[in-house]
């Protein structure tokens, strides 16, 4: 890794490499934290309470914005 206290100082390939590094470590860290919480881990189900506090809106609700 090419370490510059300016970015603009570096040249194209040497972005090139920064990026890739920065883009695979967080492919890593991705992988890594699926290992440890499991593939299969599922969401926490919706407590039945917690519905009531939802922002959903009928269909026949019409939005509108007034200007002037």
């Amino acid at each position: 890794m090419h370490h510059c206290d300016d970015p603009a100082e570096l040249s194209p390939e040497q972005r090139r490499h920064e990026l890739a590094r920065i883009l695979a470590q967080g492919v890593l860290r991705l992988r890594q934290r699926r290992r440890l919480i499991g593939q299969s881990a599922a969401p926490p189900p919706i407590a039945p309470e917690s519905s009531a506090g939802r922002l959903e809106v009928s269909g026949e609700t019409v939005l509108s914005v007034h200007t002037g």
